[in-house]
């Protein structure tokens, strides 16, 4: 006989009150042999009687009391095995663990209604459609027979009805819907199954939209139409936000969902890539999740200062759909027991939530079975087939119980999946086209409505808004879908685009009537903009010209610079006889009008040599020697060399395919009263391009329009390139109603080595400058400079001050348009590329170096930040100290960068003299970022800031219609993805034959996108979030 193994656990028996821990012994003897077992050690004892199989094995569980035990206390633990005179002992390690544990099971399927199958496909039951007898068509390459949208709804609830302790979610109406309309008889049950707590339904949204891709209106709707089925057509009561898939997440989501009613979310991809901390390549045996800076459990924080309690899903949204793969119910519960031994390391509380699913996912088998027996033998941990809602429940209710909050984070959980932002960039075209348009037309019907009593057009807005919310899904509008998805979707796009003009051309009709009308014949024109608006109007040519406007004509068009419309608001334009002109030819290769010059190389490309802001003395903007707007074309894989996935994956080879200053293009200058304007042609060899930079008369911005003709290649993505002169700034995406720095990005590189090339997508406008900014003084007063910062770790000695200070200092940070992780001293660093999606460019630490580990150790090895501190201290009681880092920024910040070395990011020591004053610190840190400026001082004078880090206080932006993917690298180059064509799967991809392509291309990824256009502006000096772009970028997309 001999013992083979002890093992402490984390079991327990017993009772709630008296919980006795679990060790677990294994030992060889005699078959059918029956062994006492007792446990002994300093204040511990157990036995327990065991029976060896008929493999002469025993595994045996004893129950354990102790005396005086905290959770992590180690002891050394004596385990005696007897049968009768036979007598062998094994020493361990006995581990306290904590009692009072929960695993929430949450049964649920992912389903998305388009991806590489079609809207038909996903709601109908394909277990008869897929049978090649039955149809006499091929069967379709779909590994889940029988679990259409219907079918998947059907098998959860068909559970349900045999068990009456099952509990499971449903989500997205894209299912919901179809479900409920087609099986009326069915929804007695369902809303039974909800009031009773067995079913939630999630979301509080129609869909998983992007809403990184979208505007801050279309989630609105979003949210809306999702509310007013779930809440108003089926009577459930949505609290989460369910976003499993959502390949990023705007950063105002989570305020405007909390806006919506909704109290918490959950999702499984943002802060760590796509497949979170445990995973890189999908299939690959998880890690430790131990990398996590922060809890999984956290306040999600908009920039509106608004959020919600958010549970990270660590092993992703599929993580419990490994117990249906076990053979019998002892594998899958070892395989429970792993998951949560691995996913508690990183929980808030005593609380696990377990998603038991994954894509396209019928009931666990193995879920009830856990449910019942492991409860039956053991009190602690507890796993229990769940909803949601119990888990926030509990969540809150420990949080309030021992006096804590959930960690701050308004971390940029973005990006993921790059390819997203350019793969079928007709599809982001179109959806911007339409909701701008839409929500115009919708405020124009509701004042025509209002003032000239005509009907108002609910049902056509109605249908417009929801092909919006249907396009907006996270297959959809992404561009990842196959080739019959995208021209399905298409169609939506249309019908929305044509119900919103009808709609649109009716009402200001409607209210262009109402103007009274003067000696002549009247051009009635609106803005629909909130503020008063000077711009380029464009109508069809009504052979009549504007008095006292500078227009022009062509191609039966007329173009009018028009002064300042009210905001909201029209103004009737007198028309009298007479045509206005046409372009006409110019000289030389310049052209301006009162705010820019412009002149263009036509030996690189017809690039731009030369971008003079003349309203800023002429300076210019561009980096000397180089040129503006120049077409890069990089060669890509067909898939991603390291994940295995193509259309949501930028996959650059490193090899740029051609570039524009390679080519000679033909320059045609052109002027007239309403403005100038440079037309450049080249052939690039893999294509035409045609591209035209326009001056209007009294508009502060320069338009830019591509026009990519005869491309029919393959796996290569094009871009336009814009090198900017502003020096120490950082990159700034407007996104969704906010403003908020980002990191520089990685372009010419290959992705099987470095596969993070950190593009982003901006909603109306990118650019770089700054959004808040360090004023760095040295300690006689003077002024260093400027350090702009965008992305910030925040490190606290511990959660209970990240949770009491935290959440004021965050929520004012990201006010200002900077993002922030807030960590701990003792815990993991933010800044590494293999694990974090995105990289910071400062840390801001609270506390002096005798309370928070980070501050001592910065202070180690800048000696002289430490004497600044104590002077600050002693004399006003606060402080706030920069410690320099080792090198510039820019050095720093190279692909597969890993940042969490100290010494590579400068830190912003936030202290009080005593503990208790730590919050008037972090408090005078909040009231002076108002001006979108700290102040601090250094030690050591110019060496506070390496050359290049200073701000210059300028600023450059791209304002783009349609084309939201872009990167700012390092040197100051700003790059917009114009299109890309991705033979990766499931591009080319038809699920009812035949299968079909555009004349000229071998997939529709190939041939999409044909006009993309983009829009340089720069203002300088810039003032943070506030540089003027916002209204410039919601301009260029106004009607």
């Amino acid at each position: 006989m001999r013992v083979t193994s002890v093992e402490s656990t984390e079991l327990f028996t017993g009772t709630t009150e008296q919980p006795r821990q679990v060790v677990a012994v294994e030992l060889s003897h005699t078959p059918g042999r029956t062994v006492r077992l007792t446990v002994e050690g300093p204040g511990l004892t157990g036995t327990a009687e065991a029976t060896a199989g008929e493999d002469g094995t025993v595994r045996a569980e004893i129950p354990v009391t102790g005396e005086d035990l905290v959770p992590g206390d180690r002891r050394e633990i004596t385990v005696t095995a007897a049968d009768g005179d036979q007598v062998t002992t094994r020493t361990g390690e006995f581990t306290a663990a904590e009692p009072g544990w929960t695993m929430f099971m949450v049964s649920h399927f992912h389903y998305d209604p388009v991806w590489w199958n079609t809207q038909g496909a996903y709601t109908e039951t394909w277990d008869v459609a897929d049978d090649p007898a039955a149809t006499g068509l091929p069967a379709r390459t779909f590994d889940s027979r029988g679990q259409s949208g219907m079918s998947l709804v059907r098998a959860h609830c068909d559970l349900a009805r045999r068990d009456p302790a099952y509990t499971f979610v449903l989500a997205e109406v894209d299912y919901l819907k179809p479900y409920w309309d087609a099986f009326p008889e069915e929804r007695a049950f369902l809303r039974q199954l909800i009031r009773t707590g067995r079913v939630e339904i999630m979301g509080g949204t129609y869909n998983e939209p992007n809403t990184n891709l979208t505007g801050a209106e279309a989630t609105i709707r979003n949210a809306l139409y999702g509310d007013g089925f779930q809440r108003g057509i089926i009577g459930a009561s949505p609290e989460t936000a369910w976003q499993l898939d959502a390949f990023g997440h705007d950063p105002q989501f989570p305020g405007l969902m909390a806006d919506a009613g909704v109290g918490s979310s959950s999702w499984a991809r943002g802060p760590f890539h796509q497949w979170g901390p445990t995973l890189s390549v999908f299939g690959e045996e998880p890690r430790d999740p131990g990398r996590m800076q922060f809890p999984a459990e956290f306040d999600w924080i908009a920039p509106s200062g608004r959020g919600l309690l958010t549970a990270y899903m660590v092993n992703h949204y599929g993580a419990g759909w490994a117990l249906d793969n076990a053979p019998a119910l002892p594998e899958a519960e070892a395989a429970a027991y792993t998951l949560f031994q691995r996913l508690k390391q990183v929980a808030l509380t005593r609380n696990v939530l377990l998603p038991v699913g994954g894509d396209y996912a019928p009931p666990c088998r193995w879920v009830m079975d856990i449910h019942r027996d492991w409860n039956a033998r053991y009190v602690w941990p507890r796993f229990v087939s769940a909803i949601p809602r119990d888990f926030f429940a509990a969540v809150r209710a420990e949080l309030e119980a021992e006096g804590r909050r959930a960690s701050p984070q308004t971390r940029d959980m973005n990006p993921v999946y790059t390819g997203k932002d350019v793969s079928y960039i007709d599809t982001k075209q179109a959806q911007r086209y339409g909701e701008t348009l839409l929500a115009d037309a919708e405020a124009w019907a509701t004042l025509a409505s209002l003032l000239t009593g005509r009907p108002y057009p609910d049902a056509a807005l109605d249908k417009a808004w929801r092909q919006l919310v249907y396009g907006a899904h996270h297959d959809a509008i992404t561009g990842s879908e196959s080739d019959q998805v995208y021209i399905d979707l298409m169609t939506g796009w249309r019908e929305l685009h044509d119900l919103a003009r009808s709609v649109h051309a009716d009402a200001t009709q409607a209210l262009a009537d109402q103007v009274t009308p003067g000696d002549g014949p009247d051009l009635v024109v609106f803005n629909s903009a909130t503020w008063e608006r000077r711009d380029v109007l464009t109508v069809d040519d009504p052979g009549l010209v504007p008095q006292g406007l500078p227009a022009v004509r062509e191609d039966g068009r007329l173009h009018v610079v028009v002064p300042e419309v009210p905001g909201m608001g029209l103004t009737a334009l007198p028309l009298t006889e007479g045509s206005a002109p046409g372009w006409a030819p110019g000289e030389g290769l310049t052209i301006r009008n009162e705010f820019y010059e412009v002149t263009v190389d036509p030996a690189r490309g017809g690039g731009v040599s030369a971008l003079r802001a003349l309203a800023d003395g002429g300076r210019e903007l561009l980096r000397p020697g180089d040129i503006g707007n120049e077409i890069v074309v990089q060669e890509e894989y067909p898939r991603h060399p390291r994940f295995g996935e193509g259309p949501w994956h930028l996959t650059p080879t490193g090899t740029t395919a051609a570039r524009g200053r390679d080519v000679t293009a033909e320059v045609r200058v052109e002027h007239s009263p309403a403005g100038s304007r440079i037309t450049v042609t080249a052939d690039l060899g893999l294509f035409r391009y045609t591209q035209r930079l326009t001056l209007w008369q009294g508009v502060d911005r320069l338009d830019v329009t591509t026009t990519v003709d005869g491309y029919d290649g393959a796996d290569r993505l094009i871009r336009v390139r814009w090198p900017s002169d502003v020096r120490g700034g950082l990159p700034v995406h407007e996104v969704a109603d906010a403003v908020i720095g980002r990191g520089f990005g990685f372009v010419e590189v290959d992705s099987e080595r470095f596969p993070w090339t950190l593009d982003n997508p901006a909603n109306t406008w990118f650019g770089i400058g700054s959004t808040a900014r360090v004023a760095v003084h040295d300690d006689s007063g003077v002024l260093l400079g400027h350090r702009s910062i965008g992305v910030a770790e925040l490190v606290y000695a511990d959660w209970d001050i990240a949770g009491d200070l935290g959440t004021p200092l965050a929520a004012a940070l990201v006010r200002a348009g900077v993002t922030a992780t807030s960590t701990i001293a003792g815990g993991p660093r933010y800044g590494d590329l293999e694990v974090d999606s995105n990289l910071p460019d400062v840390r801001i630490a609270v506390g002096g170096p005798d309370r928070n580990a980070v501050v001592a150790e910065a202070l180690g090895w800048d000696p002289a930040a430490g004497r600044e501190l104590k002077r600050q201290l002693a004399e006003r009681g606060v402080a706030a100290v920069w410690v320099a880092p080792r090198a510039c920024l820019r050095e720093e910040w190279v692909p597969g960068a890993d940042l969490r070395d100290l010494e590579r990011l400068p830190l912003l020591v936030v202290a009080g003299a005593r503990p208790e004053d730590d919050a008037k610190a972090v408090d005078a840190l909040v009231a002076d970022l108002d001006d979108f400026t700290v102040t601090a001082t250094a030690a050591g004078g110019g060496e506070a800031l390496p050359p290049g880090d200073a701000w210059d206080g300028r600023s450059f932006a791209i304002l783009n219609r349609g084309t939201p993917g872009c990167v700012i690298t390092s040197s100051g180059d700003l790059y917009m993805s114009l299109m890309r064509s991705c033979t990766g799967w499931p591009s080319g991809i038809w699920v009812d034959p035949p299968r079909r392509t555009a004349p000229t291309a071998r997939d529709s990824s190939s041939s999409a996108g044909r006009t993309p256009s983009s829009t340089p502006s720069s203002r300088a000096p810039a003032t943070g979030a506030n540089c003027g772009c916002r209204r410039r970028g919601t301009r260029t997309t106004a009607h």
